[in-house]
Formats: structure tokens, C-alpha cells, sequence
């Protein structure tokens, strides 16, 4: 029982020390308004912790002498620091402080600030043209009691108004390859001249995202193993709100998130590939309020592809979630494949799988949507570092 009071008394005397260099911290702080914000934000944290340590007394109880004194010190000292953080809110609460500074800047983004209260401010962010939401906050708040602005995250990300007119300056593709150069040949050939491009002339459009031809921006890229690839920039003016919340989960694979003019989409990338089971399946969901489609994942080994023309997985959708035409059949899109060549032996076996009959280095379908004849259907090669 000595021995038990020892430490008891030494705990005693720690937390002392502590809470005063705590109170001392608080009433130093650089300005006012902040040191209120960051009372505010201690204070849940703490209640938090608090709440944790004293569940946990109940629950399993104090085994030893030397934890009973690591636990006495934490809860006292959460007990010493919330005392101190309460007085100063109250001292602060009633009083306010106008905002006074400007609203964080966003990277191209316009900004109105409107005054809603005495104490209450906004700024409500517009993206500037030739760029749109791309996700987080449009609006933040400036507290009269903090005096300080909220965090803004937005981004305004770069977009297309009409895929032939884009003229922007992405030259990446959506899976992070280099774009080649319109005005050169290698590694991929191609036939598109100087009119086929929004530029004046081909060499200005140097390895920049263009549509010459398909539904959005592309490019070739400079892997002699993928022809080309779309850029995954957006439509502009998107004005869904994307209040879908998050996606569905899907074992072993994760979501990536692209915004576009339909709205929130997530396409699921496998973390790995094992087995040989193949399922038919389409990784891409859409964001259609209040709620996701449906989304599947195969991640056997089949699933990701070294050579493209001898990809046999059962991906049975386009990059954009688009359903494809089976290859037996010629509408609503003509198909010159109708006799292959295919992996699998023959078109039917083929269904409406992502494949690569004419060799672009690149898995594709035709669609079954009557407006885009074809599009890529981003299956990952077996070599990428997921």
C-alpha cells in the first residue's frame, strides 16, 4: 500500500507541472482567434480520449501499480487541460472578431465574399472558364468567433467544352503515360495532319491532348505498347453536385474518382491478380444521385494483359462505363471483326469482352450506345505497379 501511494504521489506532481506549462501555452498563443480555434478543436479531441481511457478503467481495469500511474497521470491531465481550455472559451465565446483578412485563394478559381451576419462571412468559388469542379467545398465559412477562414479544398480542374475545339496543355494520359508528339511518327504512326487539328499548325499542338477524332481528348503516348489513350479530362460545366457519398467497396480493389459531365465516377483497379477463375465483369460505376450503379471486379490472373491481342479476361464495358456490342453483332455499330481475330478462338466465345482484333495495343469494343462507335476500355497491364 506504500509503495501504491508512492506513485500515486509522484503522478500528482507531474501533472501538476504539465497543466501549468498547458495553461502558460493557451494564454501565449500568437492571437487570439486562433488560440480560440485551436481550444475548440483540443477540446474534442480530448472528450474524445477521455471518454476512451475511462471505458477502458471500466471494462479491464488497473493490473499494475506502474500502468494505474501512467493512467492516473493522462486522466488528470485531461482533466487539468480541459478545465483550462473551458475557461478560456467561455472568456472568448460571447465576444467577436470580424474577419478581417482575405478568403484562401484557389488555384484557378474565381471568389465573391458576402457578408450573412454580424459575425458570419462566405466565400462562395466559381472555376474560372476552361476549367470546372472538381470536387470539395464551393463554399467556406469565416466564424466571427474564430476570425479565421475555414479550410477551402476545391479544385477546378482543366475541362473541354467540345472534345474537337479543347486546346489546352495536358500531354499525360489517364494512366500517367507521356503523349507523343502530332508532329512525329514514332512510336506510332498515324495519318492525322495539321487540319485535323484545332491548331494552326501540327507542330503547335506539340504532344498535347487533341480530338481529331473519337468522343473526347486523347493521344498517342510514347509507350511503344499503347498506341493511345484517352486524357480523362472532363466536359466543362458540370453542375451535379456528386452527393452520392461513397462507393460501393469491392475486395481487393480500389476506386479511383474522375469527375465529368454526367456526374461522379469511380472505377475500380484490382491491388492484385491471383488465379485463374475468370468472372464477367465491368469495374465503373457512376455517380446517378442519390446513389452508385453497380459496379464488379475479376482480378484472376487473366485480368490484366501483356500482349493485347491475347487478353482473354471478361471485361464487358468501355473507360466511361459504356456496355459493349457483342462481336457477333453489327448493330447498333457495323463491325469489320466480325470473324476475328480472337484469342478465344472465335467471336462468340469473344461475347462483348474488351479485345484488341486489329492490334492497337490497346483493349476496346464497340458500344452499344447509337452516339460513340467505339471507345478503350483501360484494362491494366500485368507490369504496372499498382
Amino acid at each position: 500500500m506504500k509503495i501504491w501511494k508512492t506513485f500515486l504521489l509522484l503522478c500528482a506532481v507531474v501533472v501538476t507541472m504539465t497543466s501549468a506549462t498547458i495553461r502558460h501555452n493557451t494564454q501565449t498563443e500568437s492571437t487570439l482567434a486562433e488560440a480560440y480555434k485551436n481550444a475548440y478543436n483540443n477540446q474534442k479531441s480530448l472528450f474524445r480520449k477521455y471518454t476512451e481511457i475511462l471505458t477502458e478503467q471500466v471494462n479491464v481495469g488497473i493490473t499494475t501499480v506502474s500502468s494505474a500511474c501512467n493512467k492516473e497521470i493522462l486522466l488528470k491531465l485531461l482533466r487539468a487541460e480541459q478545465d483550462t481550455l473551458n475557461a478560456f472559451v467561455t472568456e472568448v465565446k460571447d465576444k467577436s472578431y470580424e474577419c478581417k483578412t482575405s478568403p484562401p485563394d484557389i488555384e484557378h478559381a474565381t471568389v465573391v465574399v458576402t457578408k450573412v451576419s454580424e459575425t458570419q462571412q462566405v466565400a462562395k468559388y466559381m472555376c474560372d472558364q476552361g476549367y470546372t469542379y472538381g470536387g470539395g467545398y464551393k463554399e467556406v465559412l469565416c466564424e466571427g468567433d474564430f476570425g479565421v477562414w475555414g479550410i477551402a479544398n476545391l479544385q477546378c480542374i482543366e475541362c473541354f467544352t467540345t472534345a474537337y475545339t479543347y486546346q489546352g496543355n495536358i500531354n499525360i494520359t489517364q494512366e500517367g503515360i507521356q503523349c507523343q508528339r502530332w508532329d512525329s511518327k514514332s512510336p506510332h504512326k498515324h495519318y492525322f495532319e495539321s487540319s485535323d487539328l484545332p491548331d494552326q499548325e501540327i507542330s503547335s499542338a506539340e504532344n498535347y491532348c487533341r480530338t481529331p477524332k473519337y468522343s473526347e481528348p486523347w493521344c498517342y503516348t510514347t509507350d511503344p505498347r499503347m498506341k493511345r489513350d484517352y486524357c480523362g479530362i472532363p466536359k466543362c460545366n458540370i453542375n451535379n453536385e456528386h452527393d452520392c457519398g461513397l462507393p460501393q467497396s469491392l475486395t481487393n480493389a480500389k476506386a479511383r474518382f474522375k469527375y465529368t459531365s454526367n456526374g461522379a465516377r469511380a472505377t475500380y483497379v484490382c491491388n492484385s491478380f491471383s488465379g485463374s477463375t475468370k468472372h464477367s465483369y465491368c469495374p465503373v460505376s457512376q455517380c446517378n444521385a442519390p446513389g452508385w450503379s453497380a459496379a464488379s471486379i475479376s482480378c484472376s490472373e487473366d485480368d490484366c494483359f501483356i500482349n493485347s491481342t491475347l487478353y482473354t479476361g471478361k471485361r464487358s464495358c468501355t473507360s466511361s462505363g459504356r456496355k459493349c456490342q457483342s462481336w457477333i453483332e453489327t448493330y447498333p455499330h457495323d463491325n469489320r471483326f466480325l470473324h476475328g481475330p480472337f484469342p478465344d478462338g472465335s467471336p462468340e466465345s469473344a461475347a462483348n469482352y474488351c479485345r484488341d482484333p486489329d492490334n492497337t495495343g490497346s483493349l476496346w469494343c464497340y458500344t452499344t450506345d447509337h452516339n460513340v462507335r467505339y471507345e478503350f476500355c483501360d484494362v491494366p497491364r500485368c507490369d504496372e505497379k499498382l
